[in-house]
């Protein structure tokens, strides 16, 4: 009966260990999605402004 307790035990530590690691990559992920956005965000705009400029241009 202890050893089956002792199993069920480790088996729960390996699983808390285990989500807690996909819980810091899963952030560390949207960490870095976030982080490209926001460059995304401050590049956009200077392409739409060139856009902007060259239809104005041609036309």
């Amino acid at each position: 009966m202890v050893q089956a307790i002792n199993e069920y035990q480790s088996a729960v530590c390996a699983i808390s260990h285990d989500l807690d690691l996909l819980t810091r990559i899963n952030i560390n992920k949207a960490f870095r999605l976030t982080q490209q956005a926001l460059q995304m965000t401050t590049y956009l705009p200077h392409q739409t402004q060139e856009c902007d400029q060259e239809l104005l241009d041609h036309n």
